[in-house]
């Protein structure tokens, strides 16, 4: 009979495993967490995107209560990311798109030759 090998350390196996037993139990441990870490290491970097971007929404939110927009410029150096997953939501009342993470949002106006930000909380809206 042919010795199975390890599909994981390439060891042989027990010649008494089961015979669809394709690893080690502790090598198929191993593999089990390195694919979830594979799996998860996507959504976690989103979350803490996603988790970042409130933050500094929630600080331009205090910063700008009269909704007269911040610089665009400004909003990078605070340190949103525009490139992050998010909800896109119309509304009627300001006639353009806002862009929601969790409790806030932010829509883009262009006035006066300048690109503006507007931070919304979802009970503005």
């Amino acid at each position: 009979m042919k010795e199975r090998l390890c599909s994981y350390c390439h060891e042989p196996l027990d010649p008494d495993a089961h015979g669809n037993q394709r690893m080690h139990p502790r090598c198929a441990y191993k593999y089990k967490k390195m694919r979830q870490k594979e799996k998860y290491q996507i959504g976690n970097s989103a979350k803490l995107q996603i988790q970042k971007n409130e933050a500094v929404l929630a600080r331009i939110y205090k910063i700008d209560p009269d909704k007269n927009g911040i610089s665009y410029l400004k909003a990078l150096e605070y340190g949103l990311k525009f490139d992050c997953s998010c909800t896109k939501v119309e509304n009627p009342f300001i006639n353009n798109t806002i862009f929601m993470f969790d409790k806030y949002g932010y829509c883009i106006k262009e006035m006066k030759n300048q690109t503006l930000i507007t931070v919304y909380h979802v009970s503005e809206l």
